[in-house]
């Protein structure tokens, strides 16, 4: 009986450890306890009516033993098998899983790979995904190591042995990225290019009121939805200047450039009010350049990036 027993313990061990996975070629990681907590570094991709999370592959396999190369694993999904992190809660989300779309609550018995005993990692194809509405919501901020969700998965196989019951993925954000999960956009989703041309570094200003080195831009929004009529709110998202905190930092670190609205300086992670009436509006906001005090900026190229989101106030 004793050594029955132990057969038995020895069985549950080999499936408990069964599978490994990792992401973006990095160390295997065990599925221990029923459980696997992945960070993955996370793109947003929208598409047709949905905004995919995904920009990094997450890789299982069975995990490399003594058994038979013909003894394989599979994992498919479980009751409820998406559980929405806590800033996803109010939204509708969905897993894609080998290119088809799985909207809450995903079922269960949906195959995601087969995992045979040869060592090699098995591209699990499945993402989560938000679906995307017709008017402006509140952007959803996610920063690293915040829990994006939780997949529930099975897994069993072709030997007949005891498997886990379910394996929970847990996935956290390995990056900072924003979601707005609407349909409306600002000047169509184009990257608006702000050209200063050549500039004489003497003529920059030291403030955003002085410098006269501006660039004007007119901002357009549009929701495709019909009769769309809400106050919203602009976020600008960027790095700001190690010399002031309210301008956007440039390449050449003697420079930076700020956004003003109605004469307004905005500031990276500030937001000015406006409005859509009837699905359209726009503001016209400036860009103007302006160097560190007392410096004088090395001639050359400078480049900055930054990002406007809409919200709602």
């Amino acid at each position: 009986m004793n050594y029955l027993t132990g057969f038995l313990l020895l069985l549950f061990m080999h499936t408990a450890m069964a599978s490994q996975c990792r992401v973006n070629g990095g160390l295997w990681q065990d599925v221990t306890y029923n459980s696997l907590y992945i960070y993955a570094p996370v793109l947003t991709h929208p598409g047709s009516g949905r905004i995919l999370l995904d920009g990094y592959l997450m890789e299982c396999r069975y995990t490399p033993d003594g058994f038979p190369a013909t003894v394989k694993d599979y994992w498919h999904t479980y009751t409820n098998a998406l559980v929405p992190g806590p800033k996803f809660l109010n939204y509708r989300m969905g897993l894609r899983i080998n290119n088809v779309d799985y909207p809450i609550p995903v079922g269960p018995r949906i195959h995601l790979a087969t995992m045979s005993n040869n060592g090699r990692g098995v591209d699990l194809r499945t993402y989560m995904y938000i679906l995307t509405q017709g008017s402006p919501g509140s952007p959803i901020d996610i920063r690293r190591g915040d829990l994006l969700g939780t997949m529930v998965l099975k897994q069993t196989n072709n030997t007949g042995n005891p498997v886990e019951p379910v394996v929970r993925v847990y996935l956290y954000a390995d990056n900072n990225f924003v979601v707005e999960p609407s349909t409306c956009t600002i000047n169509n989703n184009q990257s608006i290019d702000i050209n200063f041309s050549t500039v004489d570094s003497t003529q920059i200003g030291e403030s955003v009121s002085s410098t006269p080195i501006r660039m004007p831009v007119r901002l357009n929004y549009s929701c495709p939805d019909p009769g769309v009529t809400l106050p919203i709110k602009i976020t600008l998202k960027g790095t700001a200047s190690s010399f002031n905190a309210n301008v956007l930092g440039m390449s050449n670190i003697n420079l930076g450039a700020g956004l003003l609205r109605a004469g307004v300086l905005i500031g990276p992670e500030q937001s000015f009010n406006s409005m859509i009436n009837n699905s359209s509006g726009g503001d016209d906001v400036v860009f103007a350049l302006i160097r560190q005090s007392g410096s004088t900026p090395a001639a050359g190229a400078f480049n900055a990036s930054g990002t406007l989101v809409m919200g709602v106030p």
